[in-house]
């Protein structure tokens, strides 16, 4: 096993070492796909390079040995290939795909129409039952990526069922005040533009919270 391992590390240097600009590029598209998982807030989805790399090479392997420009192309086209076969495989995976919601069982009571309103803006894409799935999220890995987001949201605090599970709710007005929520990845590439709330609103926003029962760690309603 470990006379194999070592053979195929060195066959691999070996052709990197023919195709030095090939190897540099494809080497920066995967340090660019690894910040860009570690961008959109899903580092895990940078694992995908394992397969397409494994297929890759397998196409490689396979294939007539080339010399030259015509092996650069052979390299490319096989993981060109393994790229579209991973991709179309990972489709299958249901997590993600199912976007029914659970029930609302009941929110908090409001201390107004706009402190809502407000909330549901800035917050109800992670934190409710009444998520608005963009029309992105129904490919993977991307799907992947927003439903954990989602599910990890929930987990922390759900408002759609605050008459059940008030758990996380008191910590509201603290994770706005710190800046945490929305989390930064949620609005950058000018996705969802609504959640930015201005300085003004914000202030409104906690002020609102404030006064609303179960929003704070003293209860709210003060």
């Amino acid at each position: 096993m470990i006379t194999k391992f070592s053979a195929f590390i060195n066959s691999l240097w070996s052709m990197a070492k023919r195709h030095v600009l090939l190897t540099s590029v494809l080497a920066l598209l995967c340090i660019s796909f690894v910040l860009f998982s570690v961008y959109v807030g899903f580092a895990q989805m940078a694992v995908l390079l394992v397969p397409v790399a494994l297929l890759g090479w397998w196409i490689i392997q396979r294939r007539t040995p080339k010399q030259g420009r015509a092996e650069a192309l052979s390299v490319i086209s096989s993981i060109a290939i393994a790229v579209v076969v991973v991709f179309a495989v990972i489709q299958a995976i249901p997590y993600g795909r199912d976007h029914s919601q659970p029930a609302i069982t009941g929110e908090p009571k409001w201390s107004s129409p706009e402190t809502r309103d407000l909330m549901v803006r800035a917050c109800f894409g992670c934190h409710s039952n009444e998520v608005e799935y963009p029309s992105y999220a129904r490919f993977a890995p991307i799907s992947w990526s927003v439903q954990r987001h989602i599910d990890e949201g929930r987990e922390n605090v759900n408002y759609s069922e605050f008459a059940t599970n008030p758990e996380g709710a008191d910590e509201s007005v603290e994770v706005i005040l710190e800046g945490s929520m929305p989390p930064a990845y949620y609005t950058r590439f000018g996705l969802h533009p609504d959640s930015k709330l201005t300085k003004e609103e914000t202030q409104i926003l906690i002020a609102g919270l404030r006064a609303t029962p179960g929003m704070t760690e003293s209860g709210g309603g003060d």
